[in-house]
């Protein structure tokens, strides 16, 4: 029952379903292999790119503070700011002064945009100092900002500008002199460099969009926020910290990138400022990579599923239409019609069924036609029987009997030409000579026409041969250099008023061999060279009659018979003759016998 349901319809739609069952599911399987793969090197490349941003971001920041504490570091050590807190002799305004311009000084860094005040607070009492940069130590307690704690016990804190919310980290060093010989420290004060976070921690905007390609939350290890490029997000870090430090490693260890509601998270941490940045990666990126990769992949596997399902259906047609063409075969044999219909084309089992089955047709056909072949035969072999008795050797015997008449009457010319001509019939109606001859056969051919058609235009024309090879070993294509010689005499030479030549030249050149008719006669200009070249090589059947249709001949059989690389070559100028060179293979072999 099985193999009846399976075989119950057609072969067209057996193929079918067998070639979508063979291609489509390893179509599908690869594809969605594929579709994985591609997914998974975008979300490693996305982390990959947020990491190189995170990396990049952090180091920008580093560099930056390293600037500001390397500046802190050059302001407290500045011998002429220690000198001029402890010089008593100037006013305190001058002393103030003297201060702030070493300060702006040591603060001619490269990018200042981001600093938001730089004061030195003095501890020397007993030398109070004023200015733009500087002022006593007692002033400095006196700030919302002051903290005696974090001032002891940080090199850096961070606060809020009340009245303009902005938020300023700042930089704290000791201002000390120490004396090299009792190594007594002395503490004249400190030096707090102020910076703008908004300026220090706000991420770079891309160009075409104007905007950060992530958001930034910067916090310590007491989870006290710093800075926040949106406020909003603050309750993403509160879920982020929320869920512990397991989540935290896994980031790090960039197993999978952490998904909190539409970002993905990454973390790093400066240095040994007790900060840590967590990076906002908007997730819509990696969708829209996704989409990008489906928008690839569904395309390609639709495109692929249709030409599968395509090929599937055309193959499965020709191959049934080849069964089905050989059913019919079968079919109409059996009503007795035992005639020949178009074989079908391959070479496979279907194919030798054909020609086997065609076989047995031509044999059966044979049996039961054989006495109408045969009847048909005798009155065939009657007829061509009738058709033969006017045979070559009738035109010989006419030939001589003209020749002897000639000779009684002296006319020794038509003897000679009746010699001639019978040569050119042996040569012609030659049952022996096949398909090539030697080269000597054929110019003797060429000589005895030559000879006919010198009688015919009298002194219009001389004949001068240069051969240079052994003409009786070597072999050519028959009746070659007739048409050839013939062309030259008609269009060449049997338009010249006065008396022409023609030369014939053997010889072998480049490995082949070369045999050029040249001529004096009227010759031809450039575009009829061209136009003649072109149409003895047009590989097409023309229909145009009047042009040269012996030497395009000629050239088509030499290409048939030895190669494209063989054949005919026109040159030509007017009025200085043409030349036809004919290109040959070099094939030795001994004279045949004529009959």
């Amino acid at each position: 029952m099985k193999k009846k349901t399976l075989h119950s319809k057609s072969i067209f739609w057996q193929l079918v379903v067998f070639a979508l069952l063979i291609s489509l599911i390893p179509i599908l399987i690869i594809s969605s292999l594929l579709f994985q793969k591609l997914e998974s090197m975008v979300v490693e490349e996305m982390m990959e790119y947020h990491s190189q941003i995170s990396s990049q971001y952090t180091k920008n920041i580093e560099e930056k503070l390293k600037q500001y504490q390397d500046s802190l570091e050059f302001i407290s050590n500045n011998t002429m700011i220690m000198n001029t807190l402890m010089d008593e002799e100037n006013n305190p305004y001058l002393r103030g002064k003297i201060v702030s311009e070493e300060v702006a000084k040591s603060l001619l860094l490269e990018e200042q945009s981001e600093i938001y005040n730089c004061m030195v607070y003095s501890m020397v009492d007993e030398v109070p100092v004023y200015g733009p940069s500087v002022t006593m130590f007692q002033e400095a307690t006196r700030e919302f900002w002051y903290d005696e704690e974090k001032l002891n016990s940080n090199q850096w804190f961070s606060y809020e500008i009340p009245v303009r919310e902005k938020g300023i980290l700042s930089l704290v060093k000791d201002i000390e002199k120490i004396d090299l010989n009792s190594f007594y420290r002395q503490h004249l004060g400190i030096v707090k460099l102020d910076i703008n976070m908004d300026r220090l921690f706000t991420p770079a905007v891309l160009k075409d969009s104007g905007d950060a390609s992530y958001d930034v939350i910067i916090f310590d290890d007491d989870k006290e926020v710093f800075y926040v490029t949106d406020k909003e997000k603050i309750k993403i870090l509160k879920q982020y910290l929320k869920e512990g430090s397991k989540t935290r490693e896994d980031i790090k260890t960039k197993e999978r990138p952490k998904e909190i509601e539409t970002y993905v998270l990454n973390e790093t941490n400066l240095g040994s400022y007790g900060m840590h940045i967590l990076f906002l990666f908007d997730n819509k990126e990696l969708i829209e990579r996704k989409t990008e990769i489906q928008y690839l992949v569904f395309p390609m596997l639709i495109v692929m599923i249709l030409l599968v399902v395509g090929c599937a259906y055309f193959y499965s047609r020709n191959f049934s239409s080849r069964v089905e063409r050989l059913v019919n075969k079968f079919k109409r044999a059996e009503t007795g019609d035992m005639t020949l219909m178009d074989p079908i084309e391959g070479n496979d089992e279907i194919a030798v069924l054909d020609q086997q089955f065609s076989h047995m047709l031509v044999k059966l056909d044979q049996l039961i036609k054989t006495n109408y072949i045969q009847q048909l035969e005798n009155k065939e072999t009657q007829l061509r029987n009738l058709q033969l008795q006017i045979n070559p050797h009738f035109l010989y015997n006419t030939l001589e009997t003209i020749s002897s008449i000639a000779a009684v009457k002296q006319a020794f010319v038509v003897c000679d030409m009746c010699q001639k001509l019978g040569e050119i019939f042996r040569y012609s109606l030659g049952k022996n000579h096949g398909e090539f001859v030697t080269l000597e056969q054929e110019l003797v051919h060429t000589q005895n026409y030559i000879f006919i058609q010198k009688i015919r235009y009298g002194s219009r024309f001389e004949v001068f041969y240069n051969v240079e090879v052994d003409v009786s070993h070597f072999r050519i294509l028959r009746f070659i250099l007739q048409p050839i010689v013939e062309n030259a005499i008609l269009h060449g030479l049997g338009e010249l008023t006065g008396t022409g030549t023609l030369e014939i030249s053997v010889y072998e050149q480049d490995e082949k061999l070369l045999i050029k008719i040249a001529d004096d006669g009227v010759g031809m200009d450039e575009e009829k060279v061209a136009e003649l070249n072109e149409y003895i090589n047009e590989k097409k059947i023309l229909k145009d009659s009047k042009k040269s249709i012996g030497i395009r001949n000629v050239n088509q059989r030499i290409k048939l018979s030895c190669g494209e690389e063989y054949g005919v070559k026109i040159t030509s100028h007017p009025y200085q003759g043409s030349c036809f060179s004919l290109w040959l293979p070099i094939i030795k072999g001994g004279k045949q016998d004529e009959t």
